[in-house]
């Protein structure tokens, strides 16, 4: 595809009029990101930032988390250990577990993730960054151990199948977290899954005591807010908590009222001990 020299220009003063933010990691390279841009999303890709080796498939995908997790580092926090226990639920291709174990190298990690295609990616990352201490677990978490239907399709959105969905559904094996929660203790906790937090957060209540620092993305529908204020009336039992948007899908809100997709709101919920101050 042809870019003109205009748009070429305007992509470089707005890159390099922008406030850089101080991090510890390697800013996507304007030219980097226009390759990834223009990729397409079916055959696996490598590509390296700094010292990380990444296997994607979907350029935007990767975009968007490289961005949220390398650049922005909203999983920064600090650990009372230089080992800690980090429970990653939905770690997808594992960048998430490529930043915990950049941040804390002798950390002990849990990645669960249930999407076959996204668990071959994220065994290769593991394997390909030569990273220890790392368990991987295709399994949905979950209030139970059972076998659920899963609406698997290989992207950030696959997650528990419900009435809705119709296609790319397979069975999968599911584990109780709060079984795992009951006699650990973990530095960090991050539940991404997919709009079963709310079931899940309310399952672990009674062993919430035992997370340091806690993440939830939260995804849900506009018409049931009931769900948002149920599951902050959890987590506030045991944490100090911060909302930042996830995702702006309505730019019109009293127009338009609903996406229409399986979701309307997606917040990213930071749960961490109470501060001393008053």
């Amino acid at each position: 595809m042809a870019v003109s020299v205009s748009t070429i220009l305007k992509g470089l003063v707005h890159r390099l009029s922008k406030k850089k933010k101080s991090s510890r990691f390697p800013s996507l390279s304007w030219t980097k990101e226009k390759i990834l841009k223009h990729q397409d999303d079916k055959a696996i890709k490598q590509i390296q930032f700094g010292h990380l080796h990444v296997a994607y498939k979907r350029p935007y995908e990767l975009l968007h988390t490289y961005k949220e997790l390398f650049e922005d580092e909203i999983y920064f926090f600090k650990a009372n250990t230089d080992a800690p226990l980090i429970i990653d639920c939905g770690a997808n291709i594992g960048l998430s577990v490529l930043y915990f174990k950049s941040l804390y190298p002798k950390a002990k990690l849990i990645a669960y993730e249930p999407d076959a295609d996204n668990l071959t990616l994220l065994k290769q990352n593991v394997e390909r960054n030569k990273l220890t201490n790392v368990e991987c677990r295709q399994k949905a978490v979950w209030i139970n151990n059972e076998e659920l239907l899963f609406a698997s399709d290989g992207t950030q959105g696959s997650g528990i199948a419900n009435q809705q969905t119709s296609t790319n559904v397979v069975k999968m094996q599911a584990e109780r977290l709060a079984d795992v929660l009951q006699n650990t203790k973990v530095d960090f906790l991050k539940i991404d899954i997919e709009g079963a937090e709310l079931e899940v957060v309310k399952d672990c209540a009674p062993f919430l005591h035992n997370v340091q620092n806690l993440f939830v993305e939260y995804h849900g529908k506009a018409a049931e807010s009931e769900k948002l204020a149920a599951l902050f009336a959890v987590l506030k039992q045991n944490f100090q908590v911060y909302i930042k948007m996830a995702a702006d899908n309505l730019d019109h809100p009293f127009v338009e009222k609903t996406t229409g997709a399986s979701f309307d709101v997606q917040l990213n919920i930071f749960c961490y001990p109470f501060s001393e101050k008053k």
